[in-house]
């Protein structure tokens, strides 16, 4: 498998299991928390498409983030739009100051930010990754695959949260879900 391949699948694999996560959800599930030292699904999906933008817009594009170029952050209740407001970070009097979004809003900025990130990464080759070098928040440069690797470990933690937190409120999803491999490999044999 191709490195730029495996890592849309990464992409691709959690954002669907998000979407399940969200679905049918109610105003109230998605800013749910089990204490005041938790965040809502709410904030982990908003947090996702946050870390996705300024990572593709500030560091690796260099340009304005979606979120500072369009009316996100007033549909969020969140202006004026900076392009450091993440969640990255946040203390507990920003984490209870965090207003749950509308859910539609909410989605189309994460499906908006998501689909540039496809188009974005669908037209490198897998020399690409290795050879676009970015500053690093922490210090020096990285390469583009490492920054990929921190999004995929970011998008996992958080997409177990967001799971978890469904689960607290909704209980055991259907257990013979797959996270979508099961689905691949038929696909994939029938090919």
């Amino acid at each position: 498998m191709e490195l730029r391949s495996f890592i849309e699948g990464c992409f691709e694999q959690h954002y669907n299991a998000m979407l399940r996560s969200v679905d049918g959800l109610s105003p109230s599930e998605m800013a749910w928390t089990p204490n005041d030292q938790c965040m809502s699904i709410a904030f982990l999906v908003w947090h996702y498409g946050r870390t996705l933008d300024r990572w593709l817009h500030t560091r690796v594009k260099g340009d304005a983030q979606v979120w500072e170029s369009g009316d996100w952050a007033e549909r969020m209740g969140r202006a004026p739009a900076s392009p450091d407001d993440t969640g990255y970070n946040f203390n507990l009097d920003q984490l209870h100051a965090f207003q749950a979004p509308e859910t539609g809003p909410l989605m189309e900025y994460v499906a908006e930010i998501r689909q540039e990130s496809v188009a974005y990464f669908g037209s490198l080759s897998d020399a690409d990754f290795e050879n676009i070098t970015l500053a690093n928040p922490r210090g020096g440069a990285i390469s583009l695959v490492v920054m990929c690797q921190q999004l995929i470990w970011e998008f996992n933690q958080h997409g177990g949260q967001i799971a978890y937190l469904r689960g607290e409120q909704r209980g055991i999803e259907d257990p013979g879900y797959s996270g979508g491999m099961l689905e691949a490999l038929a696909e994939e044999a029938s090919g």
